[in-house]
């Protein structure tokens, strides 16, 4: 599969998703889905969906959440997966291939932009594929503009960085001995960009959409079996993957062991589970 064109205005993410970011959640495609699957389910029941029913998959990434909305919708229904990542979509059509599902199409493109068949689809579904446009407002507008009316947007971001530890431990820890880039300003795109209601709720509403409603959501993100994995997991995943690859190797041995002291708390019979904190998001078209 060819690499979506990294221009317009988010070619900054598609650049970092068709670089090692990509390749790095790929490769954690199964952790991550352990990890995350609960938050998808729990957006997923906000979606209210039916069989039948035509679902775009916004960020669908290696194709979990798609095949599942598909399984949801019956073979009566449509899901379309859309991505910027070339290589987390070429593991998505992999498994739709393996599966055999006809009803599952995916579109390597960006969601803020792409020309989608209008008043075509009846909900639109994403687990963390949203908070990345430069232009929320004029994404998902255009987004909107594919929902029949009366169709339904539900998905899941992040609150607050504070109240997100899995992240904000990794970042405390890593920091003590790599500087920090420059983190983006509090409205860039970013796992955190939609952590204030307020914001998300302007957006939507800017956008066309009504009856929105944001819930609180708290659940343990369910790490790796052990400390060490799930180490292994937050430095390569987090935001300061690349400057943590680059460090010394002894510089890199010291954030993995304060890490590892500063997640053991976090251990359980089940393995490590982290609290985390997002938003259970829903609105609907006029």
């Amino acid at each position: 599969m060819e690499k979506l064109a990294a221009d317009g205005l988010n070619a900054k993410q598609i650049e970092f998703w068709n670089g090692p970011a990509g390749d790095s959640w790929t490769e954690f495609m199964e952790s991550q889905d352990r990890m995350l699957g609960p938050l998808g389910e729990t957006a997923m029941a906000a979606a209210d969906l039916s069989t039948g029913h035509r679902v775009i998959d916004i960020g669908c990434g290696c194709g979990t959440t798609t095949l599942e909305l598909a399984r949801r919708v019956g073979p009566a229904g449509h899901v379309l997966g859309v991505d910027i990542s070339t290589p987390m979509l070429e593991r998505a059509g992999e498994r739709a291939a393996l599966q055999g599902d006809s009803s599952i199409e995916l579109q390597n493109s960006d969601a803020a932009t792409h020309a989608f068949t209008p008043q075509d689809y009846d909900r639109v579904f994403s687990r963390f594929g949203v908070m990345f446009f430069a232009d929320p407002t004029a994404a998902f507008t255009n987004i909107r503009a594919a929902l029949k009316p009366g169709g339904r947007v539900a998905f899941v971001c992040w609150q607050p960085l504070d109240l997100n530890p899995w992240m904000a431990t990794t970042i405390s820890v890593a920091t003590q001995y790599i500087e920090r880039p420059d983190p983006p300003a509090p409205d860039d795109p970013g796992p955190f960009a939609f952590r204030d209601p307020e914001r998300v709720t302007a957006i939507l509403s800017g956008a066309g959409f009504a009856n929105i409603e944001i819930a609180p959501n708290h659940q343990a993100l369910a790490f790796e079996a052990d400390v060490a994995g799930s180490v292994n997991k937050l430095v390569q995943l987090g935001p300061l993957a690349q400057p943590v690859a680059q460090a010394p190797a002894d510089i890199q041995e010291r954030i993995r062991a304060d890490l590892s002291a500063a997640i053991q708390n976090y251990l359980t019979d089940d393995g490590v589970k982290i609290d985390s904190a997002t938003w259970i998001v829903s609105a609907e078209n006029p």
